[in-house]
């Protein structure tokens, strides 16, 4: 399971890594286009690569964001956690006679 798991991902990689090459290679090509006005379909193209750039860029800031807030967030918790973990009063067996 692991094995599929493993070629799917990258997989996905290498697709994620070929858009990303192809609308770069797309817009540093057709940069000094020969514009045809405001219908012209390569600036068109043009602003749905550098949209994709964008979006791809925008989920991998977010992808390492939130990796970091996780690993910083469950050294912190976890340390605090491990530390109140046996000072309940059933745990000290503290007699609630109030």
């Amino acid at each position: 399971m692991t094995n599929k798991r493993r070629i799917y991902s990258s997989l996905l990689l290498l697709l994620i890594l070929f858009v990303l090459v192809a609308s770069f290679y797309f817009i540093l090509h057709e940069a000094d286009h020969d514009c045809t006005g405001e219908d012209c379909p390569v600036c068109a193209l043009v602003a749905v690569c550098r949209n994709t750039l964008k979006t791809v860029f925008a989920a991998i800031i977010l992808a390492v964001a939130s990796l970091a807030a996780r690993r910083f967030g469950s050294t912190v918790f976890s340390s605090s956690s491990r530390e109140n973990c046996g000072k309940t009063p059933v745990a000290l067996k503290d007699k609630l006679l109030n």
